[in-house]
C-alpha cells in the first residue's frame, strides 16, 4: 500500500528538464532513451531550456510531443544542471538568461511566448491574442479576466510575469 501511494506521487511530480538526469525524462511519454538523450545533450550543448517550445528544437521532438508534455515538465532556466542530475523541480518562475525575471508583454507577445507564462497553454494563449486582436491591447494584466478560461487563479500565477508595455 505504501509503495503504491508513493509511486502515485512520483507520477504526479513536475520534471524539471534543466535538472532532471536523463533515465527520469525518459519516463516522460513520448519521450524514452534516445529522446531523453537529445534533451540531455541539447542543454549540454545551448544551456538552460527557457520553454517548453524550445524542445522543438531537439531533434525527434515536435508540437505533439512537446503538447503532451506540457503540466508534466517544468524549466527553471537559472537552475545549472548538475553532472549527475537527479532530482525532479518545480514550476520556476520565467527567468532569463541571465537569471531575471522575465515579464512578457501580453500586449506584444506572439501565442509561442505567452503559452511560456505559468498556467497558460496554447489553447489561452490563443485565446488572448484573439482577444487582443478583437478589442485592442490591454491596459492592465488583470485584465485577462476578460479572457474566456482565464480566471482569479491563473492571474494570480502570472502577475508577477506580466506586462502591458
Amino acid at each position: 500500500m505504501v509503495y503504491g501511494i508513493v509511486l502515485a506521487l512520483a507520477l504526479w511530480a513536475v520534471v524539471d528538464l534543466n535538472s532532471a538526469a536523463e533515465d527520469e525524462i525518459a519516463t516522460l511519454p513520448g519521450i524514452g532513451p534516445s529522446k531523453a538523450r537529445a534533451i540531455v545533450e541539447y542543454r549540454a550543448e545551448k544551456g538552460a531550456i527557457r520553454s517548453l517550445e524550445e524542445l522543438d528544437d531537439v531533434p525527434g521532438i515536435g508540437p505533439a510531443t512537446i503538447a503532451n508534455l506540457r503540466g508534466l515538465v517544468s524549466v527553471d532556466a537559472t537552475a545549472t544542471p548538475p553532472a549527475q542530475p537527479a532530482e525532479p523541480g518545480t514550476r520556476a518562475p520565467i527567468a532569463s538568461a541571465t537569471g531575471a525575471r522575465e515579464h512578457v508583454n501580453i500586449n506584444a507577445a506572439d501565442e509561442a511566448h505567452l503559452a511560456t507564462l505559468p498556467g497558460i497553454g496554447a489553447a489561452q494563449a490563443h485565446a488572448i491574442v484573439e482577444h487582443r486582436d478583437a478589442h485592442g491591447p490591454f491596459a492592465s494584466c488583470d485584465a485577462l479576466l476578460q479572457v474566456p478560461g482565464i480566471g482569479p487563479a491563473t492571474l494570480a500565477g502570472l502577475v508577477d510575469h506580466c506586462t502591458v508595455n
